[in-house]
């Protein structure tokens, strides 16, 4: 049971720190001057790593 609530707790934890990573990316690939690599389906920044579909 012990073992069951610590895990339960981590997992919170975790998923608040998930949170809070996303938003800082977020952020960052906001404020980013992208440079980009294209393929035939997608770009990607080579900055911040943001990739978007080329494929419609």
């Amino acid at each position: 049971m012990k073992e069951a609530l610590r895990l339960r707790a981590e997992i919170a934890r975790l998923e608040g720190d998930l949170e809070r990573l996303k938003r800082q990316l977020h952020l960052l690939q906001n404020e980013c001057e992208h440079e980009f690599i294209e393929t035939p389906l997608a770009r990607t920044c080579t900055k911040c790593l943001q990739t978007e579909s080329l494929y419609y």
